[in-house]
């Protein structure tokens, strides 16, 4: 079995792709926006139709998985990633964009839980955060690119060749995936729970979309109505999914406290990590006069901060423990946050640079932590589940982030009787952004300093 660094970089491709893309497209949304004559704030519906094919697909990723072996699961799913990829570039109108970012998530859905299946599979337990660093290292490349390289794009060509960028990288990652990937021949013969795989995806979509509907100022009963069915779906799911081994999502890897609190955790976090995403390029060129290229350059400072946590992490983790460097790393996020909505477009623009770039750091530290912990616990016959089931969530609250943003711009905007355009609004989404950050902090907290010791084992060690 070939070493997890070289595993974690192969399959990174994924990530990387998959992390340039949204980042560049979350630049261009406004130019999107004026070429497909829609306002910039509903070009959120993009980003959503990706996000919940990803989220309600992933548990294709581990049927898939079983039934080809991983690799080959993995260089099928880069196919799909690249056709999708091309008909977004094709796309000439808001529901072919919708539809075409809906069918790349499906490859989305597959490459992501596969890639870190293969990875914790060839780690070590007190290897696991070296591992997703090596994972996420490409990863953060992507984004560091991806604003840059989407302002770039947007100013100076055209926003289709966002999409295009995808087909290079795919080949490569498909050809080095079959290079120096060893080819799984595990197989299981379990059945395939199909009627799970579509109770969670309709539930998934009837939720968050439902959530978007009500964003808006005249929302109607359809939006209610989705929700009501978005729940009783879910409960479908829960009973169907009880005492089941082969339920698409095992619920019962919540009785792992561990991996439990993480997922808790994790889910207010990067609810905060989709909507500053969404928010922060929507503020800098409809409310501060920024053009693509200049708010691309700015969003960077995030992503650099990103990497640098990358570097530090285990360094802090050998001389403080994970617990209290997540906690610390949760409550330097809130007063960032706080920072943004105080002080906002007075500031400088290296004093703004050096804001997300700490923000960066300390969203990066805890999540870092917090998602490494979901594993400690978790036999390893149930890694896989495990993973599937995480990366799900992980993804769907990525999506409940955007419908945050959205929110957040729709109470402001009614509060104030302001438009896209006003700063102030902006302020107050980041507020409402820390108030949740705050729960986050206590939801860090109810971390095991047990489990959370194991991570840092390896580096106490050495």
């Amino acid at each position: 079995m070939a070493g997890y660094r070289t595993i974690a970089l192969t399959v990174s491709t994924a990530v990387f792709m998959q992390f340039l893309d949204a980042t560049a497209l979350n630049t261009a949304i406004p130019a999107i926006g004026r070429d497909l004559h829609v306002p910039a704030v509903n070009l959120n519906v993009t980003i959503l139709a990706y996000q919940l094919s990803l989220a309600a697909f992933i548990p294709v990723g581990k049927i898939a998985a079983d039934r080809v072996g991983a690799r080959n699961a993995f260089v099928a799913s880069l196919f799909v990633f690249l056709t999708g990829s091309l008909l977004c570039a094709l796309s000439r109108s808001l529901p072919a964009l919708v539809a075409a970012r809906a069918f790349q998530g499906l490859g989305g859905a597959v490459m992501m839980p596969v890639s870190r299946q293969m990875v914790v599979r060839s780690a070590e337990k007190h290897e696991l955060v070296s591992a997703m660093n090596w994972l996420l290292i490409p990863g953060i490349v992507g984004p560091l690119l991806g604003p840059v390289l989407g302002g770039l794009i947007v100013t100076y060509a055209s926003w289709h060749w966002i999409f295009l960028i995808n087909v290079p990288i795919a080949l490569l990652g498909i050809a080095f995936t079959l290079r120096l990937v060893p080819n799984d021949t595990v197989r299981t013969a379990d059945r395939i729970d199909v009627k799970g795989v579509l109770l969670v995806a309709a539930t998934v979509v009837c939720l968050i979309f439902g959530l978007e509907g009500l964003s808006h100022p005249h929302a109607g009963l359809d939006a209610i109505g989705l929700l009501v069915v978005g729940l009783l779906l879910g409960l479908a799911y829960v009973r169907h999914a009880a005492g089941n081994p082969a339920a698409a999502l095992d619920l019962s890897l919540l009785e792992v406290a561990s991996f439990r609190h993480s997922m808790i955790a994790g889910t207010m976090l990067r609810t905060i990590v989709g909507a500053t995403g969404f928010l922060l390029p929507l503020w800098f060129q409809l409310a501060m006069g920024m053009n693509a290229a200049q708010a691309g350059l700015l969003l960077v400072a995030g992503t650099v901060g990103a990497l640098i946590s990358r570097t530090i992490g285990a360094p802090l983790m050998r001389r403080a423990h994970p617990w209290h460097v997540a906690i610390g790393g949760a409550a330097c996020l809130v007063v960032t946050l706080v920072l943004l909505s105080v002080a906002g477009a007075a500031l400088s623009w290296p004093l703004f640079a050096a804001l997300l770039l700490v923000q960066g750091v300390a969203m990066s530290i805890a999540l870092m932590i917090i998602s490494a912990v979901a594993y400690v616990d978790v036999p390893a016959e149930r890694l896989a589940a495990a993973t599937g089931f995480y990366t799900t969530i992980q993804q769907l609250t990525l999506s409940l982030g955007v419908t945050a943003g959205v929110w957040t711009i729709g109470a402001m905007r009614w509060l104030r009787q302001s438009g896209p355009g006003d700063g102030a609004t902006y302020h107050g989404s980041f507020l409402l952004l820390a108030c949740l950050g705050a729960l986050g902090i206590h939801a860090t907290s109810r971390l095991s300093r047990e489990s959370l010791a194991t991570l840092s084992r390896r580096e106490a060690a050495g």
